[in-house]
């Protein structure tokens, strides 16, 4: 079990003054409107992934609301709260003002506010400051960043972000005073600046954030000697996104209808108590209760179920195992094929401490060298059945040097089947086939200059486009309760199409594929026998069409037998055709 994640605490100082409506030359928002959606992606990835963290949200150039009663600047809560909807509420309301707005005056009620309300000295806070920095200079001069600085130092758990409309290179060409005293809070404390667009585009697909993995502390036992080691946990099959929503006590539809049920409905908790009555009872094959005392326990065997007593249950108890890890020996590491490898995933093993390093290291530049893999025995607990696995040596210079861990099978789980020898067809395709088959292949492969452009292609970095439309499609919902469902954002549908570039080149060589394959064209349109529901489909779109000619405009809905809705829009007017063309497409 890994360790309990730290509660951490948000705040977010954003500026809505009469600076915030300016723009870019080369930006079509204003700088308010990209400051929200920033601020709603990170409230909502706490909504989702870490419910138990506390946010606060303060505003600059708004009316003056807080403690310290510094002019312009006002506190969402005096107090900190948890993530929730309203949040998102208030920040999707927020409006530029015609007031001021001074950055400093708004990091001094900041602090103030977490000297306030961060009580646990162990908590981490992170400091979000949104602004374009285009105040006057007598607004700046009278502040010195030194003091600041100084002060921003005694926060040890304080993490300062500033998000700016430059790009951290343009901030430093001839920047205005406001600008050059952020640079001075930079070069002064271990603060950071990140540029608006790509603080946004970094952070549109919520992740959930690492946690201090949970060591398996064990003995690996070789050769007489016992070197004492650590085991992490490396990689691990996806899983996929469970719901956060439970939807209890009552339907859908009656929640809805009732205001004081809705936050049910959307949290998933239940405002009123339900009393929920549970009884197990066992039955027999004739359908007849039978009492406990009347059923004894069996594991079920094919279709037999074999009666086991508390004294067999003892007697089947698998015992003499002591928890640890064993070399068995070693083999040459081409010699472990891939399709042995099993198991959940790898982790990777480590010396326990320093005093282990020069035994545990010198084992793994042996093996580098002589380019081995070891066989080993491994024991969770005591009193556990022993699992075999296999040790790869991994030395980089970028990376830790360890021990790469994979489980392996036992020869009696392994099955082998006979597989059907391949006949090359090589002989039986003529010259330009191949030709073309091999232009095909190599348009579509990307090609090194060109992957700072689909960065996303390489391994590991491809999003989860799935798990982030169904966050933002909850999040939509919990807006907009009665709304239709979100269609995928044009963000994510840019990680499913092909790229434009990729289609043009690719185009020239599927036509080059067709001509040389034409009879592949002819057995696809004449071999193939197309759905039923395919032929209906036509077969109703045929009769729009013919009906579209014949007939004027109904305004009436014709039902089919089966209650479904044709919308039939008759006459000469090609909108209505393409609507039912699309309606069947969509179909």
């Amino acid at each position: 079990m890994p360790p309990k994640a730290k509660k951490n605490t948000l705040i977010l100082l954003t500026n809505i003054g009469s600076t915030s409506l300016e723009q870019n030359s080369l930006e079509e928002e204003p700088f308010i409107d990209k400051a929200k959606y920033a601020m709603k992606i990170l409230v909502e990835k706490k909504i989702f992934l870490q419910p138990k963290d506390e946010i606060g949200v303060i505003t600059m150039g708004d009316e003056t609301d807080n403690p310290s009663e510094v002019d312009y600047v006002k506190l969402y809560c005096d107090h900190l709260l948890v993530p929730h909807w309203d949040i998102i509420k208030y920040i999707n309301g927020l409006e530029a003002t015609d007031n001021p707005c001074n950055w400093i005056e708004g990091l001094h009620v900041a602090v103030s506010f977490i000297d306030k309300e961060v009580l646990d000295p162990s908590c981490i806070v992170f400091l979000v400051i949104f602004h374009n920095f285009k105040e006057d200079a007598d607004c700046i001069e009278e502040y010195d960043s030194e003091v600041i600085a100084n002060q921003l130092k005694t926060y040890s758990n304080l993490h300062l972000l500033f998000v700016g409309e430059k790009s951290f290179d343009d901030l430093s060409v001839s920047p205005n005073p406001s600008e050059e005293f952020v640079l001075a809070i930079l070069n002064q404390t271990s603060a950071q600046y990140e540029q608006l667009n790509s603080f946004v585009e970094s952070r549109r697909f919520y992740v959930a954030p690492p946690t201090n993995p949970l060591a398996w502390k064990f003995g690996l036992e070789w050769a007489g000697f016992v070197i004492p080691c650590v085991e992490y946990l490396k990689t691990i099959e996806s899983t996929s996104t469970s719901t956060p929503w439970k939807l209890s006590g009552g339907d859908s539809e009656d929640l809805l209808e009732n205001s004081a049920n809705l936050d049910s409905l959307i949290t998933g908790k239940i405002t009123s108590k339900t009393t929920v009555m549970k009884q197990n009872v066992a039955l027999d094959h004739h359908r007849n209760q039978v009492l406990n005392d009347n059923i004894i326990s069996g594991y079920q065997f094919g279709g037999k179920y074999i009666p086991f007593s508390e004294e067999d249950e003892s007697a089947s108890k698998f015992e003499g195992t002591e928890k640890g890890m064993m070399i068995y020996g070693f083999v040459p590491q081409d010699e472990v094929n891939v399709e042995f490898w099993a198991g959940e995933g790898s982790r990777i093993v480590v010396p326990a401490s320093e005093e282990e390093c020069v035994a545990f290291y010198s084992l793994v530049r042996a093996m580098v060298e002589k380019k081995y893999a070891a066989i080993v025995r491994k024991v969770y607990a005591n009193n556990n059945l022993p699992k075999i696995g296999v040790f790869f040596p991994k030395i980089d210079d970028d990376d830790i040097y360890c021990l790469i861990h994979i489980e392996l099978p036992f020869a009696e789980d392994v099955r082998y089947f006979d597989k059907v020898p391949i006949t090359s067809i090589e002989d039986h395709v003529s010259t330009g086939k191949l030709e073309a088959l091999d232009e095909f292949i190599d348009s579509m492969t990307i090609g090194d200059n060109e992957e700072a452009e689909l960065d996303f292609f390489n391994p590991g970095m491809f999003p989860n486009v799935p798990n982030q439309y169904y966050y933002n499609a909850v999040a939509d919902r919990a807006l907009n309760p009665t709304g239709a469902l979100l269609p995928v954002n044009d963000y994510l549908k840019r990680y499913l199409e092909i790229p434009e570039f990729l289609k043009n080149r690719v185009k020239p060589c599927i036509e080059k594929l067709d001509e040389a394959f034409e009879e592949c064209k002819s057995i696809l349109e004449v071999g193939i026998e197309k759905p039923s529901v395919t032929k209906k489909i036509e077969a109703e779109e045929e009769a729009v069409q013919k009906a579209v000619a014949d007939k004027p405009i109904i305004s009436a809905v014709p039902m089919d037998t089966n209650g479904t809705d044709k919308r039939l829009f008759a006459g000469n007017d090609s909108n209505a055709v393409n609507l039912v063309s699309e309606t069947f497409e969509d179909f």
